[in-house]
């Protein structure tokens, strides 16, 4: 056996994946998704929650 192994695929991924871009890209989006889905949802329960606040923060016109 030689002291030095070769790392895994499942490690290769893992340094990938993990990696600090990637955390943050995928923050942003999931971030950038909610956000959206909760501002602009037809849903009356997330509509009603978030109306005055798309209002006044997005400057979105009334209905």
């Amino acid at each position: 056996m030689t002291a030095f192994s070769r790392p895994s695929v499942l490690q290769k991924t893992l340094n990938v994946t993990l990696s600090k871009p990637v955390q943050v890209t995928l923050y942003m989006l999931l971030s950038t998704l909610t956000i959206w889905t909760v501002f602009f949802s037809t849903y009356p329960a997330a509509h009603n929650t978030t109306h005055s606040v798309r209002h006044h923060t997005l400057g979105v016109a009334c209905h």
